[in-house]
This record gives structure tokens, sequence and C-alpha cells, in this order.
């Protein structure tokens, strides 16, 4: 079928011009070249994971780009269907598994918005706090994996001490480094361990400290990093709205989007904080969005654990859960975009449909769209202007 398509592609009159040789499979140029077709993995050391681009190429530049999914798929949403409904909190740790919180909050949030269930204001105060640390935990690495798909090697050694450090957190918190299970029906697993407030600001002012030089002055101004990434990806806010994309790679379209502003959920409704945006829409501008977007993340933190309530951190659910028959939907700004689960109860206590809207599947739409017309080179910097994550995009 892509063969076909690709053929009919070529065939096309409107798109024989963007390359002035491409009207046919086998028209060759003055040079007696014509167009080359690769495959850019799965299995390629700067993919974003187990990822294919079918890619057609016109010398360095790229014409078509279909990108081939499902290498990482695992049926999440059919395994969800078959387990009770605190059992499937663990499967959504596997799907972001660098943002891991933000998939637990919004099944969570889907349930609660079934049951109709109060949680605690102890435990929604948690749930922001562990829900900005874990943001700082994926955009701080995504910022040094950028830096490192355009050859530079000092960022993502800063990025992954930071990454450290939070897992450090996480790990006393939660009792694991990465699949976290931590977010309950109702609440939260625990309450913080004793002192742990004071072990987050400490954090949190050493990071301050550290960010501006090590991610910010590093790079910022760097002539290479400016010519690898300005106008490149380049994008307005109309496509943007029209792929659907949510996240940094919306907002550094100037699109004015974010779903603890938008749509309030926990206790985003209780601190300050700014919507970040950029007008340029190119991989620069994501960056930039990305760094101010951490800086506000470290705001909303200081802001909770200075209002931090005392009490609970777990409702009375009962002990086992059997929603009335329903629907429920959770939404939730993850560190990629928006992050949805719509399940529908038959009354039973498994959930009757589970299905997941993750960020970074939909944000791939834009590889098609956008990637035609750069250079092969410049691939890299725009999977960095996405950052998808393939446990998402294959769920």
């Amino acid at each position: 079928m892509l063969d076909k398509e690709r053929i009919d592609h070529q065939l096309e009159p409107s798109l024989s011009g963007k390359t002035g040789r491409l009207s046919g499979p086998d028209v060759r140029d003055e040079f007696g070249l014509e167009a080359l077709d690769m495959n850019m993995g799965p299995q390629h050391p700067a993919m974003h994971g187990l990822l294919r681009l079918i890619l057609e190429l016109d010398g360095e530049t790229v014409v078509r780009c279909d990108p081939v999914m499902g290498y990482l798929h695992r049926c999440q949403e059919k395994i969800a269907e078959n387990r009770m409904y605190p059992a499937v909190i663990p499967l959504t740790d596997r799907l972001d598994y660098l943002a891991n919180i933000h998939n637990e909050h919004g099944y969570v949030l889907a349930v609660e918005d079934l049951l109709e269930a109060e949680i605690p204001p102890r435990a929604e105060a948690i749930r922001v706090l562990m829900s900005e640390l874990m943001r700082l935990a994926s955009h701080i690495p995504s910022i040094g994996f950028l830096m490192l798909e355009l050859g530079a090697f000092t960022p993502i050694l800063y990025a992954f001490r930071e990454r450290e450090r939070l897992q450090n957190i996480f790990e006393e918190i939660t009792g694991v480094r990465m699949m976290y299970h931590y977010f309950r029906i109702g609440g939260v697993k625990a309450d913080l361990p004793p002192g742990m407030p004071e072990k987050i600001w400490e954090f949190i002012e050493g990071l301050e400290e550290r960010f501006q030089p090590d991610l910010v002055d590093l790079i910022q101004g760097n002539e290479i990093f400016i010519g690898r990434t300005r106008n490149v990806g380049k994008m307005t806010p109309e496509q943007a709205l029209e792929m659907g994309l949510t996240g940094p790679p919306l907002r550094c379209t100037g699109v004015d989007f974010d779903v603890r502003r938008d749509y309030p959920y926990g206790w985003y409704d209780r601190v300050d904080f700014d919507v970040v945006t950029d007008e340029a829409g190119d991989v620069e501008a994501s960056y930039r969005v990305r760094i101010a977007e951490c800086m506000q993340s470290i705001r909303i933190i200081k802001q909770v654990l200075q209002m931090l309530p005392e009490g609970e951190v777990m409702a009375d659910m009962g002990r086992r859960i059997r929603p009335a028959e329903g629907e429920g939907f959770g939404r939730v700004e993850g560190a990629r975009g928006e992050f949805a689960v719509h399940i529908v109860s038959d009354g039973s206590d498994r959930p009757y449909r589970v299905h997941y809207r993750d960020p970074s599947f939909v944000n791939m739409q834009l590889l098609q769209e956008i990637v035609p017309g750069h250079y092969l080179p410049d691939i890299m910097p725009i999977m960095g202007l996405i950052d998808p994550v393939s446990g998402g995009w294959d769920k």
C-alpha cells in the first residue's frame, strides 16, 4: 500500500513542482539522479524510541515523510479493560514512561469522575506537587536530548544530574525510581515522609541557582544552536491547531492553551502561574517554552509547599470499586501536552472501555506536515520539538 501511495504521490503534478524533477518514479534529473527512498529507524541511535520514518529524498531535501508506528504496541487499552479499576494504575506508568505521574493523574481523575468522589485537600496538593516535579524531570532531560541531537554533549550531563536528584526524591516518596504507582483512586498511596517538604524546597532553591548557567547561558545565543533550530520545524498557529497539537509544540506557536488553567483540576486553581507562549513556532521557540515552563513549575512547587494543608491523603473508597453505569473523563496537562482518559462503566468492577489520548501520538502528525522541505539533518531537531515517547504513541 505504501509503495502504491508513494508512486501516486510522485505522479501528482502539484507536488512535482516542489523539486522540479519528481514528475514520475523513473524520471531522472540532468545529473542522472532520481529520488531516493530511505528508512530511518526503527532502530536509530538518535530516534526517540522505536519509530520508522520512510523518507523520500531529493538530494538532502526531504520531500515526503511517512512515520510508521506500532513497533512497541502493547494493547494497553484492551489490557486495562480486563483488570479491576485500581489494577490499571500501574499500566498507565508504562505509557509515557518519562512523565508517568501525569498518566496516573489522568486515569484516577477519570475514575473519580465516574464515582463523583471527593478527594482530601492534602492529597490534591500532593498530586499537584508530584505533577510539577514530574514536569521538571521530563522537561530538563528533553532540553538535554535536543542538544545531544545537535552534537552538544555537556547539557545532557547537567540534565541527567538534575533528573537523578529528582528521582531520589521520587524514590523516597513512592519507594521506586521510575514506575511509581503512587496515585490512588481517592488520593495517594502514602503521605510525604518526614522532612520531605524541606528537602524538596532545598532542591528547588539549588535548581534555580544552577538552571541559568547550566541550561540557559550555555545554550541561548550559541551560533550553532541558533543555526540548527531557528526557522526549523516552523509552523503557524493555524497549522498547529489543525494538527491537534498540545503542550509546548502548540504553545511555541503562540496559542495560549494549558489544561491546568483552562480546565483546572486538583489544586491548580489555588496557585498562581503563567501559561508560557512564544511566537516563532520553531524548534528554538519550543526550547524557550520548556525553559520558561520549568521556572513556572518551580513557582508552583514553592506555593504548594507553603500552603500544604494537613489531613488525610486517602478518601474512604471501600474495599471494592464498582462505579455505576456511565462515563468518566479525566484530562491533565502532561509534559508533552494534553493527556486525557475516557472510561465507560457497565456497573462491574472492571472498565467496559478505556481510551487514552496521549500527546506523543497526536503530536506525531507534525512530521508528515512539517518535515517535507527540510534537510535530512533537520529531522532530529524537529523530533526534539515534539519530544515524543514511544510508550505514549504506541499504547
